[in-house]
Parts: C-alpha cells; sequence; structure tokens
C-alpha cells in the first residue's frame, strides 16, 4: 500500500524527518511538523529540490488543541490523508524523585497527549472516506518500568494500549492502526544519552523498517529483533524478578535525552 498524503509530527529531525524524506522520493505528499521552523524549511527545500512535495507545520504537539486543527486543516486542504504519524516524541531520564513535576507532565503531554489528539482527529474523517492508516511512535520501552525512564515508559505504554483497543474499535473497518515500536535508533535524541544502548540502529535503516510496516499495515512494527525478543521476554517476567533484573540496568546519569528512538 502507497500514500498520497501523510501527516508527520518529529519530522525536524531523527527518525521522522528519515521516513518523511522517503515517503517524499516515493511520491507522497507529506505535510511534516515540529516546533522547529527552520530545520522543517530546510526539510521541505531538500524535498522540492529531489522533485517530491512537502508542506511545512509549525506545531508543538503538546498543544493539543493545535495539533488537532493542524490534522483538520491538512486534512482538509490535501483532500483527505492516507497516513498520520505521531512520532514527536521527549525523554527525561532521571529517578523520578529528581525529577521536577513540569518535565514529567511535559513528556506525557507530548508524547501521550499529542499523539493521542492527533490520532484522533485524524478518525473521523478516515472514517468517513473509509480508508487511512493511524500510527504511532510508542517504544520497546513501553513494555516494562525501566529505572530513570518512569515518566517516557509510562507515555509510551499508553500509546500502544491506546492504539491497541483502537485496533479492535475498528476490526471491521478498512482503516489500519500501526503500532512502531523501536529500540534504539542513533539520533539526536539517543545521542545524548550516557550508558551503552544495545543493537543501535542506523537512522535510516530504521526508517526502512517503518515505512515497510506502514506499507504492510502491521499491526505492530517492533525492531530490532534482538531487543524487541529482549523486551517480549521481559514483559512476562513476574513482578519480582524484573526488579532485580531492571536494578541492575544502565541508568543514564544526565539530564537531557531519552531511552527512545527519537
Amino acid at each position: 500500500m502507497r500514500f498520497d498524503t501523510a501527516f508527520i509530527t518529529g519530522a525536524s529531525s531523527g527518525l521522522g524527518r528519515a521516513v518523511a524524506s522517503r515517503l517524499a522520493a516515493a511520491g507522497t505528499r507529506v505535510v511534516i511538523a515540529a516546533r522547529r521552523r527552520d530545520e522543517l524549511e530546510e526539510l521541505a527545500a531538500a524535498i522540492t529540490a529531489n522533485g517530491g512535495r512537502a508542506e511545512v507545520c509549525e506545531l508543538d504537539v503538546a498543544d493539543t488543541g493545535a495539533a488537532r486543527e493542524s490534522v483538520a486543516r491538512s486534512d482538509r486542504d490535501s483532500g483527505g490523508l492516507d497516513l498520520v504519524l505521531a512520532n514527536a516524541g521527549i525523554g527525561n531520564p532521571e529517578p523520578v524523585a529528581q525529577t521536577e513535576w513540569d518535565a514529567i507532565e511535559r513528556v506525557v503531554q507530548v508524547n501521550t497527549l499529542g499523539a493521542l489528539a492527533l490520532l484522533h482527529a485524524a478518525l473521523g474523517p478516515m472514517l468517513a472516506r473509509g480508508s487511512g492508516t493511524l500510527s504511532a511512535v510508542s517504544s520497546l520501552a513501553g513494555q516494562r518500568g525501566l529505572p530513570t525512564s518512569a515518566a517516557y515508559s509510562a507515555s509510551k505504554a499508553a500509546v500502544s494500549i491506546f492504539l491497541e483497543a483502537l485496533r479492535i474499535e475498528l476490526s471491521t473497518s478498512r482503516l489500519r492502526v500501526v503500532d512502531i515500536r523501536p529500540g534504539f535508533v542513533d539520533t539526536p535524541m539517543t545521542r545524548k544519552n550516557s550508558f551503552r544502548m544495545p543493537f543501535m540502529l542506523d537512522v535510516e535503516d530504521a526508517a526502512r523498517r517503518v515505512i515497510r510496516g506502514l506499507e504492510h499495515g502491521e499491526a505492530v512494527v517492533s525492531f530490532p529483533w534482538q531487543a524487541s525478543a529482549a523486551m517480549g521476554f521481559a514483559a512476562h517476567m513476574p513482578a519480582a524478578l524484573w526488579r532485580g533484573v531492571a536494578a541492575h540496568l544502565p541508568v543514564n546519569g544526565g539530564s537531557d535525552g531519552g531511552r527512545g528512538p527519537h
């Protein structure tokens, strides 16, 4: 399945940028959304220079009203979005006791509420047309609570559960719901991490995997397989055993970045 039009958040860098560039190169008209207009303008110029079509949307998804209106406007202006990819995400890898509430709230606002607002805004028009793909980048980190990543893991777990429930509700429709669960991807976000990140993927490799999963309408796209298998195993560990294992995981001593893919 190919996409004529796509709305992608977190598109100014990292995984979102790579996915937007590849979709545009394949003929998709992309609406690229993020907070940093300069980076978006640069990406749009590169896409146009390569014969693609791109529209810039300056947006902070933490403002859920603005996020919903941006999707609704893009849907109207484009004649209907085929794909919405809620990719914007942030992390704050610190122990909860050392984290200000504003930082925790910001993670949930961006990673969870921002993503859900986009998906909900696109749902009605897609249902009316009887087609479309609703997707979000969650994370393998959302499968268990990770030390120094409580807010991040919780925010991504919420997105996965929302997508699962939505997929069940839409099972009799022609809409597709895709949950993208990356491990570590080499992006500006993960470069801030000070701990070892096993099975790190190049961002272009990750983008190829994401697009393949979106085009095939896969329910869950998780990668790389080594990290996916490890977290799948961890998800079924008894709580007491997981506490013991997780207590020995490497943690980030810094105050920026995050465990996630973007």
